[in-house]
């Protein structure tokens, strides 16, 4: 009796241990991914089912103005194909957001947008320089077959105004998002149409045309 608790108790620390290391991996690889700081409170993996559930999620702003993170979620529901997780191309069957917040700083200078959370007014700069990424010897992609938005916010607050702008989102889906161009919607275009419904329902007609001209967003 004593030998089968012992072998249980190890047989279970191997198990946690191995949740540990793979949700420091998931957040280091997260974190690397987008090139900022993530906070999740739990991760929880359910081998049998082949799910990842992740919740409290918060991305951390790379220039906060006012708010302190871009991006919150309450839960992310991550359903994967075990057998992708050996190729160059990691299949996602679905991945769901629930509650998600978004954040958008916006600093205002004479009427212009000269600063942001997104660094988007950075990238428009004559002498703003990409990030160069060394050439990896095998390039490893993923495809989301089925991806969900529920209850999304998103929030705006501009410098030259006291009180900031909350917007109910539309829930949104889409089939094959990736990071492939190739047969799938890339992740980078669905973020933009995301933030293209959030920026058409601004009530401030004056803001949302100035967004649209920064941004260069087609939003309409």
């Amino acid at each position: 009796m004593k030998k089968f608790t012992v072998i249980f108790i190890i047989i279970s620390s191997l198990a946690f241990f191995n949740k540990t290391i793979i949700s420091k991996v998931i957040i280091f690889t997260l974190s690397k991914k987008i090139d900022r700081n993530i906070y999740i409170k739990n991760i929880n993996i359910d081998y049998s089912k082949k799910k990842i559930t992740l919740t409290s999620i918060e991305v951390k702003s790379n220039s906060e103005i006012y708010y302190k993170n871009i991006f919150e979620a309450e839960k992310i529901e991550i359903e994967y194909d075990f057998k992708s997780l050996f190729t160059d191309l990691i299949i996602i069957n679905h991945l769901i957001f629930y509650n998600p917040k978004i954040f958008v700083d916006i600093d205002m200078t004479n009427t212009e947008i000269s600063n942001d959370n997104l660094d988007e007014v950075r990238k428009q700069e004559e002498n703003y320089k990409p990030k160069i990424y060394p050439i990896k010897k095998k390039d490893i992609n993923f495809l989301i077959l089925k991806f969900y938005t529920y209850d999304t916010q998103g929030f705006i607050k501009t410098s030259d105004k006291m009180n900031e702008i909350k917007i109910n989102l539309s829930n949104i889906s889409f089939n094959r998002v990736g990071s492939k161009t190739t047969g799938t919607q890339h992740y980078k275009k669905v973020f933009k149409i995301i933030l293209g419904d959030m920026f058409l329902k601004i009530p401030d007609i004056n803001l949302k045309n100035l967004i649209k001209k920064t941004y260069k967003l087609q939003f309409e």
